[in-house]
């Protein structure tokens, strides 16, 4: 695990305050992570995002006022450093992909472990990368090629032979240290490369550039 300041900061964001404090309890369980506010519904959740700017923002879907994928992408638009994992007690195919589409990294069942919690905490704050539970991920990438919800418009952006390379291996689940040793190139050009692949396809997150790479076919289903 590479090194991350600690404790990691967390809003969270739930309608039903038993499900918050519970959660509360969990996190609070560990040295490692550090509970800074909670929301009640999704127009709290974007005042205090923008109040804490904690590390992560873990958001129910279905809150009043603000749903949680709207109440992300308004965050993700104010350009906020905060990253997100969804909650819900629903996993419709099209809810998980607006999900990614408004900005989040990850998705979690309302009925996760401690363990699958921290696990997703740390794929997305520490290593950058997106996080599906285990009994989802082979089906979210299935669906993301083959579904006919597509969450980014057409017509396809036509990419460099190393942009592709970059994209599959974001695909695979390579951070950028490990591009950058697979390619013999500087962590640094790897970050470059993937903030414009990204600023083409016109996503906010790691989440929206593999969602966007299976949803057009740009690689293929591993």
């Amino acid at each position: 695990m590479s090194s991350f300041h600690n404790p990691i900061t967390i809003i969270i964001a739930d309608d039903h305050p038993f499900y918050r404090e519970g959660l509360v309890n969990v996190l609070h369980s560990s040295d490692r992570f550090k509970v800074v506010a909670q929301a009640s519904n999704g127009k709290e959740l974007i005042e205090l995002a923008q109040e804490h700017e904690p590390d992560i923002l873990i958001v129910d879907i279905g809150m009043p006022i603000i749903n949680g994928i709207d109440a992300v992408k308004k965050i993700t638009s104010l350009g906020l450093i905060s990253r997100s994992i969804a909650l819900s007690m629903h996993s419709e195919d099209s809810v998980m992909l607006q999900m990614l589409n408004a900005g989040c990294m990850g998705y979690l069942d309302k009925n996760t472990s401690k363990e699958e919690l921290f696990e997703a905490i740390d794929s997305v704050v520490i290593h950058d990368r997106v996080f599906f539970p285990a009994s989802t991920n082979t089906h979210m990438m299935e669906l993301l090629s083959t579904s006919e919800y597509k969450p980014y418009p057409e017509p396809v952006i036509e990419f460099s032979e190393r942009e592709l390379e970059v994209i599959g291996l974001v695909c695979r689940d390579f951070n950028s240290k490990e591009i950058a040793d697979q390619l013999n190139l500087g962590h640094r050009t790897i970050e470059t490369h993937r903030a414009r692949i990204m600023e083409r396809m016109n996503v906010k997150s790691v989440a929206g550039l593999v969602a966007y790479a299976y949803s057009n076919k740009i690689i293929g289903f591993f």
